[in-house]
């Protein structure tokens, strides 16, 4: 097992990557959301904004 001095630094780095992106992500879909005069964030706002950074998820992003 890993001592976690060890560890900590790649968490935290891991954990930085995923606010930025998860803020990528939120930033995008409410965009899409005002863009079309709503307040509610739908899923497949959430599905643009995820095609929009170069992540579809499979069968569902073929949709749009």
């Amino acid at each position: 097992m890993w001592h976690k001095a060890y560890q900590w630094p790649y968490l935290q780095r891991d954990m930085r990557f995923l606010k930025i992106s998860l803020d990528d992500i939120m930033r995008d879909a409410i965009k899409y959301s005002e863009d079309t005069c709503r307040e509610t964030i739908t899923a497949m706002d959430v599905i643009y904004a995820l095609k929009c950074q170069g992540c579809t998820i499979i069968h569902y992003g073929d949709l749009v």
